[in-house]
């Protein structure tokens, strides 16, 4: 086959999943002017019906990631008419592990009301489809073909990217029967690795690291099922004691050093991705590595949900052995990054490989925005910071992650974790989001600068429900999702927007006062600390060193973070809450009636 320089492009997206999609897409918006400069590398067909390719495990947004794709990537109706609602994330643990036959068998944490931001299960195969034809229409090039070779990785020297072109095969036929029909050469000024788990940059850049010593001793893998038309009378809803679906859930179940999720994918239908994510030192790949052993995990463990597949027809069998991964670098001053699960996976815990690919797509598209402005400086200094700052929010997913293996199954324990990280990612990750602060490098420097003491504070309370774990101490069902439980009717998932962010569409950057959200986030902090530590050790928790430690640092942050919101709030004094609306209201002053004023037509 013979190589031809056929193009040079301002950006190459390697990959063409809903990670390399959703780039193409958000620059394009943010930076039209990149029409016909933007190009995709993609193995699979853009008609993504091959069953074995294209058909994914299935996607849960939280508040996060459903703004990105809602707002950023402007699919919010697309989102409403294709894709099922998500309500919250909900878990369950066995009474017993012996009856596992119906919900009523479990102690649940239910969604108690509609959420504040609507999230979507995303269809991932119908999503990608559908970005698919949208960036192509919007002006991106897209290449049906292989990437071979990369040079200039290791450099800020223009890329140049050989790629082999590959033939289409028929409908429904084997990926594996494409063939390579032509070599080409692609130069570009930037490389965006979106290729998953191909690695095409970390690869060759030795930037991904497996070990778990890595990870904070993360040792994990997966396996899971999509399955169509189940019994709907197996996990339906007739509670009036809430006001949202149980069923357009994300379901997590629980047991000793697992969890299972339980994802709708299809409005209107009980199409299911079901699958488990499970820590080595429990359970061996080798024991989930076949349907029938999969099936007779779930019949002897989790029973419900093995009546809910058998009740409908199994589309597919998939599993990862070794999941979790991440990379020494994210953005590099070499003019490539990697994003998505190209730069990370731990666990799909909490659907945090969307919330990373919402953080990195918007700072890339800011960095970019500079690049393309032929600023170099103010490039570089984000490139740095949003390196640093991507680092650190990945390496927080991670530590979410830490000691999961012993905590999973005992509700007590793991309801607490959930409790308080639940807190923490409502009262400090969403805030900071909405308000944009990830893309100010300031900001980043001052996150960054403080990530180690945050870790630190968390290692305290794990070492707290490890030894209540080790000493089979009952400490308590913490709901979620409830109030009354910590003081008055604070909820970790309903009371975080102290600074009434969605009632005032503060959206603009750093309009919302993120040092307020930070100030009563260590202040509920506290409490959690003393109550925590009170049910571990009782009254001897007064004279614990970890409870003074923990107590010290989150009500010094309480104390450092309502000082500067006071400083943020008198910087913005004069600065609307939102600029259209109080476009609108100024707009509005001229404006007179007249009822007589109607414009005549023929009748």
């Amino acid at each position: 086959m013979d190589t031809n320089i056929i193009n040079h492009y301002f950006v190459i997206i390697i990959g063409g999943g809903i990670a390399g999609l959703s780039a193409a897409r958000h620059l394009l918006l943010k930076m039209p002017q990149l029409a016909g400069k933007i190009a995709i590398i993609e193995p699979r067909s853009e008609r993504r019906d091959n069953l074995d390719e294209d058909f994914k495990v299935g996607e849960s947004t939280v508040e996060v990631s459903a703004m990105f794709f809602a707002k950023e990537l402007e699919l919010q109706n697309y989102l409403i008419e294709n894709h099922p609602p998500k309500f919250s994330l909900q878990f369950h643990w066995p009474r017993e592990t012996s009856k596992t036959d119906t919900i009523e068998d479990y102690y649940s944490t239910w969604a108690v009301k509609n959420p504040d931001i609507q999230a979507f299960q995303l269809n991932r195969c119908k999503i990608e489809r559908d970005l698919l034809k949208m960036v192509i229409k919007q002006g991106a090039c897209y290449y049906h073909g292989r990437v071979r070779n990369v040079d200039n990785l290791d450099n800020s020297d223009l890329k140049s990217i050989d790629v082999e072109i590959l033939s289409e095969v028929e409908s429904g036929k084997d990926f594996k029967l494409q063939q390579p029909i032509e070599r080409i050469t692609l130069t570009t000024d930037y490389i965006v690795d979106a290729s998953g788990r191909n690695f095409t940059v970390g690869s060759r850049t030795d930037n991904i690291l497996k070990d778990p010593k890595y990870l904070f001793g993360l040792d994990n893998a997966s396996t899971w099922v999509r399955v169509k038309n189940t019994d709907k009378s197996l996990f339906d809803f007739h509670s009036q004691d809430v006001t949202c679906s149980w069923t357009y859930d994300t379901n997590h179940f629980f047991g000793p050093g697992y969890w299972i999720w339980m994802i709708p994918l299809e409005r209107g239908s009980r199409d299911y991705s079901i699958g488990v994510s499970y820590h080595r030192d429990k359970i061996q790949p080798s024991q989930l590595n076949s349907l029938e052993k999969f099936m007779s995990f779930l019949e002897n463990n989790q029973k419900l949900l093995y009546n809910v597949i058998k009740s409908g027809e199994i589309v597919d069998f998939h599993r990862w052995p070794k999941l979790a991964h991440t990379s020494k670098t994210f953005f590099s001053k070499n003019n490539w990054c990697v994003i998505g699960d190209a730069a990370a996976i731990f666990d799909p815990f909490y659907s945090t490989g969307m919330v990373m690919i919402a953080m990195e797509i918007e700072c890339l598209t800011e960095m970019l925005r500079f690049k393309l402005a032929n600023s170099t400086n103010d490039y570089i200094r984000r490139v740095e910071a949003f390196d640093k700052l991507i680092r650190c929010v990945t390496q927080i997913n991670n530590h979410l992650i830490k000691d999961h293996s012993n905590h999973l199954g005992n509700a007590s324990v793991m309801s607490w974790r959930i409790y308080f990280e639940s807190a923490t990612y409502f009262s400090i990750l969403l805030p900071a989001y909405i308000g944009k602060y990830h893309l100010c490098p300031i900001f980043s420097d001052h996150f960054t600068a403080d990530h180690e003491n945050g870790l630190a504070l968390r290692n305290e309370l794990l070492a707290t429900l490890d030894y209540a774990n080790e000493n089979s101490i009952n400490i308590g069902f913490m709901d979620n999702h409830r109030g009354g439980q910590l003081f008055g009717d604070w909820s970790p998932t309903s009371s975080w927007d102290y600074d009434h962010a969605l009632s005032l569409t503060k959206y603009g950057h750093k309009r919302l006062n993120l040092q307020k959200c930070l100030s009563w986030s260590n202040f509920y902090l506290s409490l959690i600390v003393c109550k925590l530590y009170y049910r571990v050790y009782g009254i001897k928790a007064l004279w614990n060193s970890s409870f003074f430690k923990s107590l010290s640092f989150t009500t010094y942050r309480f104390s450092k973070f309502y000082f500067l919101s006071k400083l943020h709030s008198f910087n913005m004094i004069g600065v609307p809450n939102n600029d259209y609306y109080d476009k609108m209201q100024k707009d509005f002053k001229t404006y007179k009636y007249n009822q007589n004023d109607i414009i005549d037509w023929k009748y």
